[in-house]
């Protein structure tokens, strides 16, 4: 299948900060792309570049394999986006909200009205259509942004945390609806921090830490890489492991690691050697190991759920 979006040694900075640093990936047209990452990692800035909202340091994303620079203001036309807070307003009706986004792309009123007519129909919104949104269910308000972002019939479709703060039987109803549009052949990216959308929608995960991407590839892709590392959880008397740390990142004995209540925990392939070097450590005298553990990472290890 030929690929909608590459995104080649991609590196963006706020200030001296590196927010993402040279991250490389594509996303096959027609799929269901999930994002994965901590609080931080990088999702919502990733978002950002590929939506055109603001622009790389380095490196470069492509459409269609077309340069986003040279895209421009037609990016606005291949894209939809739809946010974690919502993006509709609350004081307008269904139909006015549709209305509203649709001159906003430009579209004249029958192209907007047949579209209206599509989305009203396909997403169980047409008994509600003179209802202003802040009267609408959460499940309601849910749909219609969704449909605020797809009144301009996009090429691909970003969902930041679609199903987030939906109980169970909303959130089912959400997932189908997703499966439904992409059905349609709209490629879809969507960022959760829930593992079972993302195992049940996706084609394709990309999970991002420490700025970098540490796995891509099919859910069953990533369970395979993540068995093939083990995770060292350390807790030490004085929790001051900056010394520990860099000597394993020098001795390249570690892939990532982070800093969680006092517990370091530690991502490597290597665990002979790092546990090696680690007992070496303690073993000088400068700090007391309370505790050590070793456990095989799944993808809840990923992430902080929120």
């Amino acid at each position: 299948m030929a690929n909608i979006i590459e995104v080649n040694a991609l590196t963006k900075r706020f200030g001296e900060n590196i927010v993402l640093d040279n991250i490389n990936f594509s996303i096959e047209k027609g799929s269901i792309f999930g994002l994965i990452g901590k609080s931080g990692c990088g999702k919502t800035t990733l978002l950002n570049l590929l939506i055109g909202y603001t622009r790389p340091n380095r490196g470069s994303i492509s459409y269609n394999g077309k340069n986003v620079e040279k895209i421009g203001t037609a990016l606005g036309r291949i894209t939809g986006f739809a946010s974690q807070e919502g993006s509709f307003y609350k004081k307008l009706t269904v139909a006015e909200n549709l209305r509203y986004f649709g001159r906003l792309y430009g579209y004249p009123s029958n192209i907007i009205k047949e579209r209206m007519e599509i989305l009203l129909g396909s997403f169980g919104l047409q008994d509600a259509e003179h209802t202003l949104g802040q009267n609408l269910s959460i499940g309601m308000q849910k749909r219609l942004d969704i449909a605020c972002a797809l009144i301009h019939d996009p090429d691909i479709l970003i969902l930041d945390e679609p199903t987030a703060n939906l109980d169970p039987a909303l959130r089912k109803n959400i997932l189908e609806l997703i499966k439904k549009i992409n059905e349609s052949g709209t490629t879809i990216i969507i960022s959760s921090h829930i593992l079972d959308d993302i195992n049940t929608l996706c084609n394709k995960v990309l999970v991002i830490e420490n700025k970098r991407i540490i796995a891509f590839g099919t859910p069953r892709d990533l369970e395979m890489q993540l068995s093939q590392k083990d995770i060292i959880k350390i807790e030490s008397e004085l929790k001051k492991y900056d010394y520990l740390i860099s000597s394993l990142v020098s001795k390249n004995l570690i892939d990532n690691y982070e800093v969680n209540e006092g517990v370091l925990s530690l991502h490597t392939k290597n665990t002979k050697n790092a546990l090696k070097h680690i007992t070496n450590y303690f073993g000088k005298g400068g700090d007391g190991l309370v505790n050590i553990d070793i456990v095989k990472p799944s993808l809840g290890n990923i992430f902080e759920r929120e």
